[in-house]
């Protein structure tokens, strides 16, 4: 009698689970990831820096980029990047790398003892291989 049970009990529990997953709706389909969304690109703004005792002090300017199109030079102190105060050379790039392409960078320097606020347009880091 009991494997007789046995023999019903998992008959109605198949049937069960088959009738509830021939009623639920099918998962939607795998779509391709959206390139845009699911990517960082880097922003720049074309500065190379050295540590200086007040924080970091421009080294060089890209040719061609934002920066020296903005006015900044070669040994202007900067103080702060988009308002946040820069305290060394590895936070500064931080705060330029996570710049969004497109935006524009409050960049706060010194020069010959005066405070100078620069707006400069925050570009795409070429992340092309080289080779």
């Amino acid at each position: 009698m009991k494997s007789l049970f046995d023999l019903w009990w998992r008959t109605a529990l198949a049937c069960a689970l088959t009738a509830a997953c021939a009623s639920s709706e099918p998962p939607p389909p795998a779509q391709e990831p959206d390139a845009a969304r699911d990517s960082v690109v880097p922003g720049t703004i074309g500065l190379f820096v050295a540590p200086a005792p007040a924080g970091v002090v421009v080294a060089a300017v890209a040719a061609e980029g934002p920066a020296g199109q903005a006015g900044v030079q070669v040994g202007d102190v900067v103080r702060s990047y988009n308002g946040v105060a820069v305290l060394d050379t590895r936070q500064f790039y931080r705060l330029m790398l996570d710049s969004t392409p497109g935006s524009s960078a409050q960049v706060e320097l010194v020069r010959d003892g005066s405070v100078q606020r620069i707006e400069v347009p925050v570009k795409e880091t070429d992340t092309a291989p080289r080779g």
